[in-house]
């Protein structure tokens, strides 16, 4: 019998609780002719109401009402009112003991209702087993053994009762599921895996832990290793089928396990549960090796040509002279022969003046010694990484299996030629090479004196397969990422079933003539409007004229007296200590209890050492130098805290309940109505080990940065945050913050700068419902789509760039609708499909769609905008929200000058977790204050107007200290109201 617990003290209560919602009451208590019939027969009112309540408890939640229990008045006086009793009358129930005997043997005799006995326990602990293999849930079980129960009509035995059977069930699933995996093995596998604990040749780890070590800075060393760690793994020869029939949230249980485990820890588990772990963890890093090795592969074909962009650049820089010089001579040249022109002048003395012919001959040899051709100099890229494609192609195609779509057979035929030219000893490339797949811009090239220039065909061969994994038309077998789209999506039989059984999930119609029809008449609609208030001078902080659109800035909205309002109400915000301060609002959201077990399910028994590894995120500090700084956790205590309870899901937990209580205040709402949200990445430089496999965007820097790209909702609540690559796009990561926030936050309009802004995006906001208002910038620039010709509309023909493709969206309007869907169900994440939209080539019927319905969208937004100052007014100010948050992120993430260590994107994402949900901590605790110091303020007399509150933001940070060391109040002790005492207005004097 497992000694273990599964369920938290409040889990068992919940589980055991009595209803006292109102639709939970008229559900669950609502009592019948018959059960009136059968309570009637008690004599005395009392007794009657007793009767009700233990049959009404029976019912649900499924047990007897123990002897003395206090029942939550709005039950005694909901189940009253239906037989017409005062509820008072329940004091005198049950004085008498065989009272309360004699009833519940009316109650079994009456309704079938028995007590748990033996037998029960025997049959429903193998009733629960299939129940805990489909699941990995403590909770999950236990409420579906109470439902059962319930069914039985078995009154429920007690917590421990229930607490051991859950128990039993899920370690009897979990031997099963070991069982299943282990028994998939040979002694030989057996033998592999157990050799994967041992020390890896020259390394002072194990086998195992070598190879989940993440790939240095994009090379051939780190491809090389890459491929070594993947070919190790393999050799095991583990088949990804040997999770066949385990549930999937097990197989992630066990892959989360496998990941913390040490090679000693492993050791020590018994045979069966040691090779199930590793079978999973095997097959998880083989996977997740192949997705970095394409990541690592892309980064470093995209590293050849920015390096190329890079030197072509330096040269133009280091020419800009010469070239002025020429330009001028050019000019000079010009202005003489235009005179010799007029005045029929010699045109050969004109240049003569100007310059002597031996000057001339040296100046036009130099020119043209300056020529480059348009684009990439393709020849002298292939020559000068040569080497290095050598080294790393044949690695990279000998390592996956290819496959693709069947525009792409060329490719894949090229593929499998330069594999078997690699593998053989030939020096030069046979002649009979495919070359169907090679783009127009790089035929010049590749085709030199009517032959195959090898140099410029291996360069064009890899650059084109990695666009085609980028696009998805090529994927790689054994990965997750870059998976054919088609497995991605719903497959299109159960896309057609869940079209056939009811309205899909997205927020347009099946039919796409309807939603053509209904997008016609709004286009028309609006593109009148702005036509007629534009040739009347009528739109608002706008010019419109010619070719020529011009928006007026906004000018600030927050007035002087809510600035002056916000210092006083600093001013007598408490001050406090960022320890302090998590663990009040820990007291009162529950966050601690979010970050649960990995295995168990049970939150840390020192809230203090979880929110301090929580803090050593949030603040860059690191678990070693916050155990040097804190005083209630060693490092080995931190570190296993942070490695079994943190995970990403655990700070989505704790984030949503944060952003709930927040959501909830009173003075939020006047911050905002909950229903807006705006989304913008901030950048941290990254440092340490983190530099060396960063990514660089040029505008945002010249180092190495990682990017927080967070949604913050009109409250100031940050619902949602992830970590990305610096040099992605934002707008792929704008739809996930919408859809996969896990808070209950009900956001209907979405607003983001310029980074986010795709015609995708708009589409996709449309398909599923979100109303996407961006601020565009140079929007001039940005043409406009109609249904018809440009010129039924004069003032705007010059901003409109063509027609709706309309044919295009009917064609492919299914598969539109499906991707939608996909997405919405989360079947495959909208940032996944975003890149891969991004990169298709121009002739992909999805992504050429699915811009024309973008372009629909953005055109009817862009309009708006023109005649609507509410709306850029709110845009902008929703984005100010955002930015000020950035600021105390900024003041909260300050150690080691904010430059992230960290090089996994796990790790990093832990950042990004960590650091928002203190931030959100902050933004909680500060509009609780607040709003207790404008009562104070107001109680002292103070008019504060309803209207002025707006203007306020729990966004500051000087009352709390987020320096020095990290101490823990053994017990707080808070004011007789539960809230830290405000300062006084002779504090603020004396201050």
């Amino acid at each position: 019998m497992p000694r273990r617990r599964v369920f938290t003290d409040a889990q068992i209560t919940a589980l055991f609780a009595l209803p006292t919602a109102e639709a939970d009451l008229i559900r669950h208590y609502t009592l019948g002719p018959d059960d009136l019939a059968v309570i009637a027969r008690r004599r005395r009112p009392h007794n009657r109401l007793g009767f009700a309540l233990q049959l009404c408890a029976l019912r649900f939640p499924g047990r007897l009402i123990r002897p003395g229990e206090l029942i939550p008045l709005v039950i005694v006086t909901f189940v009253a009112e239906q037989l017409d009793i005062d509820p008072g009358a329940l004091a005198d129930y049950a004085i008498r003991a065989p009272t309360r005997y004699d009833q519940l043997d009316a109650l079994r005799d009456a309704f079938g209702f028995r007590t748990f006995t033996q037998p029960d326990h025997r049959e429903l602990s193998t009733w629960l087993v299939p129940i805990a293999l489909a699941t990995v849930s403590a909770i999950h079980v236990a409420e579906a053994l109470m439902a059962e129960l319930r069914r039985r009509r078995i009154a429920a035995p007690g917590p421990t009762t229930i607490e051991r059977m859950v128990a039993t069930a899920l370690l009897q699933a979990e031997r099963h599921a070991a069982a299943k995996l282990s028994g998939t093995l040979s002694a030989e596998k057996r033998t592999a895996l157990d050799a994967l604990l041992d020390n890896h040749p020259g390394n002072a780890v194990s086998s195992l832990a070598w190879a989940r070590q993440s790939p240095g800075a994009p090379g051939h060393r780190s491809m090389t290793r890459l491929i070594d760690q993947l070919r190790h793994l393999r050799q095991v020869g583990i088949t990804p089928t040997a999770t066949d029939g385990i549930h999937a949230d097990r197989v992630r249980q066990l892959a989360r396990e496998g990941s913390r485990l040490t090679a000693q820890h492993l050791r020590a588990l018994g045979p069966l549960r040691r090779h199930a772990v590793l079978i999973v963890t095997v097959l998880d890093t083989i996977t997740r090796l192949t997705d970095e090795a394409i990541g690592l592969f892309d980064r470093l074909i995209g590293r050849m040509f920015r390096r190329a962009e890079r030197r072509a650049s330096a040269n133009l820089q280091s020419n800009a002279r010469s070239l002025n010089d020429k330009v001028r001579l050019l000019t000079k040249l010009g202005d003489a022969l235009f005179e010799a022109r007029e005045t029929g002048a010699d045109a050969f003395a004109a240049v003569d003046k100007v310059i002597p012919w031996d000057r001339f001959a040296e100046v036009v040899a130099e020119a043209k010694g300056l020529i480059k051709d348009d684009g990439p100099d393709y020849l002298a890229l292939a020559e000068s990484n040569h080497a290095l494609l050598r080294r790393v192609g044949p690695l990279f195609l000998d390592a996956f299996e290819f496959q693709g779509i069947a525009a792409v057979t060329g490719l894949l035929r090229a593929v499998a030629a330069l594999r078997t030219f690699y593998a053989g000893t030939r020096r030069t490339l046979p002649k009979d090479l495919p070359t169907g797949f090679i783009r127009r811009s790089w035929r010049p090239a590749v085709f030199r004196d009517g032959a195959i220039d090898g140099q410029a065909y291996e360069l064009c061969h890899f650059a084109e397969l990695r666009d085609r994994l980028r696009a998805g038309d090529v994927w790689v077998v054994g990965s997750r990422q870059y998976r054919a789209v088609e497995d991605q999506l719903i497959s299109k039989p159960l896309f057609a079933e869940m079209k056939a059984a009811g309205p899909l999930t997205v927020a347009v119609p099946n039919d796409a003539a309807l939603y053509l029809q209904d997008r016609k008449d709004l286009l028309e609609a609006r593109l009148r409007e702005v036509c007629e208030k534009a040739a009347q001078d009528q739109l608002v902080d706008v010019r419109l004229s010619g070719d020529t659109l011009k928006i007026s800035p906004l000018q600030a909205a927050t007035p002087e007296d809510a600035e002056r309002l916000a210092d006083r109400v600093y001013a007598r915000m408490p001050r406090v200590r960022i320890t302090d301060l998590l663990d009040e609002v820990a007291e009162w959201t529950g966050i601690a209890d979010c970050f649960t077990h990995l295995r168990t399910g049970l939150p840390a028994e020192d809230r203090r050492v979880v929110l301090t590894a929580v803090l050593a995120d949030a603040t860059n500090l690191g678990l070693t130098r916050m155990a040097e700084a804190c005083s209630v956790a060693s490092y080995k205590q931190l570190a296993w805290t942070a490695g079994w309870h943190i995970s990403e899901d655990a700070y989505g937990r704790a984030l949503a309940r944060i952003v709930a209580a927040q959501q909830g205040q009173p003075l939020a709402a006047r911050f905002g109505s909950g229903t807006a949200s705006s989304s913008d990445g901030q950048h941290f430089p990254l440092g340490g080990r983190g530099e060396v496999t960063g990514a660089v965007n040029p505008h945002k820097g010249a180092g190495p940065a990682i990017s927080f790209y967070t949604h913050i909702s009109d409250r100031y609540a940050p619902y949602h945050t992830k970590a990305i690559s610096v040099a992605e796009s934002e707008a792929a990561h704008v739809i996930d913050g919408l859809l996969y926030h896990g808070t209950d936050a009900g956001i209907a309009v979405h607003h983001v700068d310029g980074g986010g802004v795709s015609d995708h995006v708009f589409a996709l906001c449309s398909l599923l419902g979100f109303r996407f208002a961006p601020r565009i910038p140079n929007l001039h620039d940005r043409r406009l789509y109609a249904f018809g010709p440009a010129a039924a509309w004069p003032r705007l023909e010059p901003f409109i760039a063509g027609r709706i493709d309309e044919a295009l969206i009917q064609a492919h309007w299914d598969d539109v609708l499906r991707l939608a869907t996909s997405i919405r169900t989360g079947a495959v994440p909208a940032s996944l499909m975003l890149k891969r939209l991004g990169s298709y080539p121009r002739q992909n019927g999805l992504a050429l769609a699915l811009r024309e319905v973008g372009r629909i969208e953005r055109t009817a937004f862009t309009l708006e905008w023109l005649q609507n100052p509410a709306l850029r007014r709110q845009a902008t100010a929703e984005l100010n929200k955002g930015e000020s948050r950035n600021g105390l992120a900024r003041a909260v993430c300050f150690h080691r000058l904010g430059r992230i260590p960290d090089r996994t994107p796990e790790n990093q994402q832990h950042r990004a977790g960590g650091l928002n949900l203190v931030v959100a901590a902050i933004i909680l605790w500060n509009t609780v204050y607040m709003e207790l110091a404008i009562d104070s303020l107001r109680a002292g007399g103070e008019r504060i107007p309803d209207e002025m509150l707006s203007h306020l933001a729990p966004l500051g940070w000087q009352h709390i200290n987020l320096t020095g060391d990290y101490l823990w109040r053994a017990n707080r002790v808070p004011s007789t109201i539960g809230y830290r005492p405000l300062r006084a207005p002779t504090e603020l004097l004396a201050a």
